[in-house]
């Protein structure tokens, strides 16, 4: 990982070279940041600007996005702060009054969030959900998203949902599925994929009951490659399960911890029932993800350079950096504050130096 030292001005000019404003919000009392609610610096924003958003042991509640804006978190793992992190409920992509599409362009990174959605309410383009924690995405309307590099917990019926297949183009790669809960008649990590939509480089972990669980519930053939589908004793399913789906599986591997066998992958060049060789992955008979785990390929696994374009399976491949922290890509990571001169006489300066380390690697 790449460490460098800057002035605390430094820092602030790269971090507004972004946008046009950067805001700040904090809820806890006594802070000096602009604003305490997500919605009211939403609210004071103009169209690109970056809402940076403290952490604290309280969720900041809920947020309807009405324009385009960037909001940034510390990360949902952070090594700094207590372990405390930026909290949010719900996250509306929503429309304003005059322009139907306002929201597109949006990016959401480093919170963690209950669940993203839209009201239907217009066709919104170019969303970036990247490096969260969130239970699960509900979506009508959505055009080119990119979900990447998100830790998915799922303890509702479905991890990516959309509602109706009017939607094209997304690509949900490089994040971790942990199919955590068995809530109602049915369990899917997806739902409503379509043929432009791409599911590449995840790593997709199912250690619940697996009875009525699927993977792919109501999708039409979408590009489906480079994933990982891993299963622990508890996941009493014996296939990569499929509920009104029509998937052709390319370059991806199966495996079950507790020794079932896994039915073939429909498609070509598949790994079927492969140890992964992860470098960590915890209590093999319960592989269910922690952020303790290291999901990285050992040396000899079968599946390195074994995707599609010719690179790892799973989370890292194709050069992705994964984070497992969760930092935003386009923010340092402070490590260490220094005030160099602890006495400043009345008008005089304080001198601080930040060490922080660029976002490139674990």
């Amino acid at each position: 990982m790449k460490t460098f030292t800057l002035y605390v001005s430094l820092m602030l000019m790269s971090v507004a070279t972004f946008a046009q404003t950067t805001w700040t919000v904090d809820n806890r009392p006594g802070t000096t940041a602009q604003f305490s609610s997500v919605q009211a610096a939403h609210d004071a924003a103009q169209p690109g600007d970056f809402i940076y958003i403290h952490p604290s042991p309280n969720s900041y509640g809920t947020l309807s996005i009405k324009k385009e804006i960037h909001l940034r978190g510390i990360g949902h793992n952070p090594e700094l702060a207590n372990g405390e992190h930026a909290i949010m409920g719900s996250i509306s992509i929503s429309r304003n009054a005059t322009e139907a599409t306002s929201s597109s362009n949006s990016s959401i990174s480093g919170l963690d969030i209950g669940v993203i959605n839209d009201g239907n309410e217009a066709a919104f383009t170019n969303i970036l959900i990247q490096n969260n924690r969130i239970n699960n995405l509900n979506f009508y309307q959505a055009y080119n998203y990119i979900v990447q590099g998100n830790v998915f917990n799922s303890t509702s019926g479905y991890s990516v949902y959309f509602n109706t297949p009017s939607h094209a183009n997304n690509i949900i790669s490089h994040n971790i599925f942990n199919i955590i809960s068995n809530p109602g008649p049915t369990t899917a990590v997806f739902n409503g994929l379509v043929a432009s939509d791409t599911v590449t480089n995840n790593l997709l972990v199912m250690s619940s009951n697996g009875a009525t669980n699927t993977f792919f519930n109501s999708c039409n053939n979408p590009t489906v490659n480079n994933n990982m589908f891993i299963l622990g004793t508890a996941a009493v399913v014996s296939s990569i399960n499929l509920n009104n789906s029509n998937i052709n599986f390319q370059n991806c591997l199966t495996f079950d911890y507790g020794g079932q066998t896994v039915a073939t992958l429909s498609g070509t060049n598949n790994l079927n029932n492969t140890n992964p060789q992860f470098i960590d992955v915890g209590t093999p008979a319960n592989p269910t993800f922690a952020y303790t785990h290291n999901y990285k390929l050992a040396t000899g696994s079968p599946a390195i350079d074994a995707g599609s374009d010719g690179d790892d399976l799973g989370i890292f491949g194709q050069g992705f950096l994964f984070q497992m922290k969760g930092y935003p890509f386009d923010l340092p990571y402070p490590t260490q504050i220094n005030i160099t001169n602890a006495i400043v006489e009345a008008g005089g300066s304080l001198e601080v130096n930040f060490k922080a380390e660029a976002n490139v690697e674990n």
